[in-house]
């Protein structure tokens, strides 16, 4: 039989951004008593770089995080993206009328002023599930470190700066991107970069020119964005510490 917890593809799973340890594991606690699954960050940006690997259904949202960062930046990042985000508690002991309508206004589905009872909580988090569909990060955001990539409207951003890259210059940015330090193939990048010429031998030439021209867009990221050239076994991204 189903229950109010189930959902129409299964149990939901809930991202938790909280820095409070103590209490994410009360939060972890209410969610696996619905039957959901919950997955842990504790800054924006590893929500960003979780979000866009990872489905998830709901989210759970401390404001003030101990490394200085307002929650409601997540919420400002999805506007940003290609998609509609999931659905978003906001938890903060900001709790004037004015913080709440502005985290309803950045996108925020609820608000709950802590500390909170979890009676509480789990009445809202259901009451969320109920109202809003399963909906994803689109799986075209690439997250990686200080990289941000979005493959639907051809977006790329390093360090909250937007670079301007011809298109088969991203194609050929989010084919490494997706692989995230490991090697990529000369053939491999053949296939993803030009699938029009993919019957055909990759074309060295062809291949190198893309290379440089990458390069050469990506002298301009501070603090190092590299492509490294390993001979057979193609190229890497790397993001230099």
């Amino acid at each position: 039989m189903r229950t109010e917890t189930d959902h129409a593809e299964g149990a939901l799973t809930v991202l938790v951004v909280e820095d409070d340890r103590a209490l994410a594991g009360q939060v972890f606690g209410v969610i696996d008593g619905l039957g959901w699954r919950h997955r842990h960050v504790d800054t924006v940006q590893a929500a960003r770089e979780l979000l866009s690997c990872e489905p998830v259904d709901l989210i759970y949202l401390d404001r003030m995080l101990a490394n200085g960062e307002d929650g409601l930046d997540l919420l400002a990042w999805f506007r940003d993206l290609e998609g509609a985000p999931p659905g978003t508690l906001v938890a903060s002991r900001l709790s004037s009328a004015a913080d709440h309508v502005r985290g309803l206004d950045q996108g925020a589905d609820d608000y709950i002023d802590k500390p909170f009872d979890m009676d509480e909580l789990k009445a809202r988090l259901r009451a969320l599930a109920r109202r809003v569909a399963s909906v994803r990060v689109p799986q075209s955001v690439i997250v990686w470190g200080r990289l941000e990539l979005r493959t639907e409207s051809r977006v790329a951003m390093w360090a909250g700066q937007r670079l301007e890259l011809m298109p088969l210059t991203f194609r050929l940015l989010a084919t490494l991107a997706a692989h995230r330090g490991e090697w990529v193939s000369r053939e491999a990048l053949w296939r993803a970069v030009w699938p029009d010429q993919a019957r055909v031998p990759p074309r060295d030439y062809v291949i190198n020119v893309a290379i440089r021209r990458l390069r050469e867009a990506l002298a301009t990221c501070e603090d190092g964005l590299l492509v490294e050239t390993g001979g057979r076994l193609g190229y890497r991204l790397v993001i230099s510490a």
